[in-house]
């Protein structure tokens, strides 16, 4: 069956390519959409006895009838053309429908998996079967959010649903082809959108006595899978990963260590970067807990020399950068190196390594939320 809005989509394709006067017909013979210079009298056509009714089919099944208002010989000349045109465009969009119905069905099942307060696992390993897929396997949550045009075209509202829904299927479908060409081994993943600009892969790390050396693996690679992902889609690419699971029983926590490096990743340090809840450190399960904002009184216990207070915050305002630093406060270059020498010294974390920074820029900001 062919509705009334695409029906005006395929007489706009098909004015592209013939001038002669043209009308969409559902079943019944009633006009769903025509060209400009259509004009037959009626909106009602007998197709019974009308030559000029060429039945449109898909998948052997009659939808409705392409009507050309011309002559004998035009319908034959461009008769056989049009219809097989307009067959191509119902067929690719009946297979795109039901794709997305499928992901649709995959990503609310994934969804529900990751927030659900209470599940149960064997139903929800026998769901995923359903579904073709196995949660047994040890897995680590990559959480992705996208940026630049994919982000502005997912959260636009001038998009039909059934235009968002083959977009995010697009974009979902690219995610999973560049994460099994860039991870050519492992490739029983799980790829689902989540909603807004976010999507997720549940990593496939292999056999669980490999699985800790797998996700080793996985952190080291990010960085450059991430540079991938922002070549695909030409725009910011921020990933929070979580640590990994073993099966179905952790997968939430690895899901919500995902959410929670991206989060403070994106609120302290900004997008277009790879954030692992192992690289917050030992302010990780502050995080993860909200608890504890007395934490920052043990890092920075003895730290009360106000220039390095100074020093930290301005090192970390501009990107770590020693030359931009030293600029700013005015100082040699090598006299910010003692500074930050001094600061590793106290605190025993250096602010020039980047988990190490993430500790303490953390830390100071829980010292700022604790007043």
């Amino acid at each position: 069956m062919i509705t009334s809005a695409y029906a005006i989509e395929l007489v706009k394709r098909v004015s592209g390519i013939t001038k002669n006067p043209v009308a969409i017909l559902d079943l019944s013979g009633d006009v769903l959409a025509k060209t400009e210079n259509f004009k037959y009298g009626s909106s009602h056509i007998d197709i019974k006895n009308s030559k000029k009714a060429i039945p449109i089919s898909v998948e052997k099944e009659k939808v409705g009838y392409l009507f050309m208002d011309s002559n004998a010989q035009t319908i034959k000349d461009e008769g056989d053309v049009l219809k097989s045109m307009i067959e191509l465009i119902l067929h690719q969009k009946t297979v795109v429908e039901n794709i997305t119905q499928e992901d649709r069905k995959i990503n609310k099942f994934i969804y529900d998996l990751l927030h659900a307060e209470n599940y149960d696992e064997g139903e929800a390993v026998a769901e995923a079967k359903v579904y073709g897929l196995d949660l047994k396997v040890p897995r680590a949550v990559l959480l992705i959010n996208l940026g630049g045009e994919v982000r502005n075209t997912l959260y636009s509202e001038s998009l039909s649903c059934s235009e968002k829904d083959s977009f995010w299927a697009k974009i979902k479908s690219s995610i999973t082809s560049s994460t099994n060409s860039f991870y050519t081994r492992n490739k029983n993943n799980i790829t689902a959108y989540l909603g807004g600009s976010r999507f997720v892969i549940m990593k496939d790390l292999g056999k669980e006595e490999d699985a800790g050396a797998n996700y080793k693996h996985l952190l080291k690679t990010l960085n450059s899978f991430q540079h991938i992902l922002k070549g695909d889609f030409r725009g910011n690419v921020t990933i929070g990963v979580g640590k990994y699971s073993l099966g179905v029983a952790d997968i939430q926590e690895s899901y919500r260590e995902a959410l929670v490096a991206m989060n403070f990743g994106e609120k302290v340090w900004g997008p277009d970067k790879v954030y692992s809840f192992d690289s917050f450190g030992v302010v990780a399960p502050l995080i993860n807990s909200g608890r504890g904002l007395d934490f920052p009184k043990n890092i920075f216990e003895g730290f009360s020399n106000e220039e390095l207070k100074k020093t930290l915050d301005v090192f970390f305002d501009n990107n770590m950068s020693l030359t931009q630093t030293a600029k700013r406060l005015k100082i040699h270059r090598n006299t910010l190196v003692y500074r930050l020498d001094k600061i590793n010294e106290i605190l025993k974390l250096d602010p020039r390594e980047f988990d190490e920074a993430v500790q303490i820029k953390l830390s100071m900001l829980f010292g700022e939320l604790a007043g």
